[in-house]
């Protein structure tokens, strides 16, 4: 099959020395009596599982969290030693794969924790404990019954963990109930480590953090806590190319439903980024691009592949076809363009990194993204 290789139309720089920052702002801000974790589950949040995990090792970090065995296997196979933790794939069916790859499951229900305790070799686990979310785990309950019933003598889990539903809302009282209840679990199992917090509970305070927190927007640059000032480094910068300009009369419609119109004579630029790649398509008309310290507004609604762009303002030798224009970086974040289309920057992020062709900065490794980087 013959493939046309180019340039891409769409750069999502991803930088990996901010990304080791964050991760030192949490472990300052924890102390050093408490273990900070990396969660890379969804591919690192769409920013690339390998190259992040090797980032965030030579940051320090040695427990990796991913979403399941798949995850874990890629690691595994691109030679990641460290611990590596799995979210979900149920250990009473997959048992054998831990095994053989030194992988620790987090135990999610009562059948997967018999499957631990009828084994007849040691396994390492986490146990997960339902506080208030209503997902995965095992209910206060049960483990209090699986308890008096000596279930952990054999087997102990060695790290305790829940979520909190509530910690982006510091004054929220389900974060104060959902902390009493993993408390009363953490006692009475007394396990090496407790994990409730994750990345906007690291800020709710230290009796939040037990023994260890599990980080992962943190580490992205989203500063889904909205502390001020903002701790955290910009992670991600979005870049995509002008691919054609043209003069609009005024009065004109602009994209799909006319959802735009011209009121003056008007330059537009077209930019090859779209829905496709990520963009929110709630962005239509909402937010604008940085082209060389000017900022030029997006216009009609975004389409598959492109979208356009009211240069009419901008210097005409700073915005010709070729011209990249920043629509993340620095003065524009992700968390911002979340808010502006009414996402979560988690998803924004995942889906954009999906999306995009990725090129990495501030490496101290050879990237894998670069042996495989796609044409977009």
């Amino acid at each position: 099959m013959l493939s046309l290789v180019r340039p891409a139309d769409v750069v999502l720089e991803i930088n990996l020395g901010a990304i080791q920052a964050n991760f030192q702002t949490v472990s300052t801000q924890v102390g050093p009596q408490v273990k900070v974790a990396a969660v890379i589950k969804s591919d690192a949040y769409g920013l690339g599982l390998v190259d992040i995990a090797k980032a965030l090792i030579d940051a320090g970090c040695d427990l990796l969290f991913v979403a399941n065995l798949d995850e874990a296997l890629l690691l595994r196979s691109s030679r990641i030693g460290v611990a590596i933790a799995v979210f979900r794939d149920e250990f009473d069916r997959y048992g054998r794969w831990y095994r053989s790859h030194r992988l620790i499951p987090v135990v999610n229900n009562c059948g997967e924790l018999h499957a631990i305790n009828i084994a007849d070799k040691a396994q390492t686990y986490f146990l997960n404990v339902e506080t208030g979310f209503s997902r995965f785990g095992l209910s206060c309950d049960d483990v209090r019954r699986r308890y008096l019933l000596r279930t952990f003598e054999k087997h102990r889990p060695s790290i305790v963990l829940s979520h909190l539903a509530c910690s982006e809302h510091f004054g929220d009282a389900t974060n104060k109930l959902q902390r009493d209840r993993f408390q009363a679990v953490y006692d009475l199992l007394n396990p090496t480590r407790g994990s409730l917090a994750a990345s906007a509970g690291v800020w709710l305070g230290k009796s939040y953090h037990f023994d260890m927190v599990r980080v992962g927007s943190a580490l992205y640059g989203i500063n889904n806590a909205r502390v001020q000032p903002n701790p955290l480094q910009s992670v991600v910068k979005l870049r995509a190319k002008i691919l054609d300009v043209h003069n609009v009369p005024r009065g004109e419609a602009v994209g799909y439903g006319a959802t735009f119109r011209t009121v003056r004579n008007s330059r537009v630029a077209i930019a090859g980024i779209g829905y496709k790649h990520g963009l929110p398509w709630t962005c239509a008309n909402n937010i604008s691009v940085r082209i060389a310290g000017h900022s030029a507004p997006l216009i009609g609604r975004i389409c598959m592949e492109y979208i356009m762009i009211d240069i009419t303002d901008v210097p005409e030798v700073v915005c010709g076809p070729g011209t990249f224009v920043e629509l993340l970086g620095k003065d524009f974040t992700v968390d911002d363009l979340a808010a502006a289309a009414g996402i979560s920057p988690q998803e924004a992020l995942t889906r954009l990194g999906a999306g995009c062709t990725r090129q990495y900065l501030n490496a101290s490794f050879p990237s894998a993204a670069s042996l495989t980087n796609r044409a977009v």
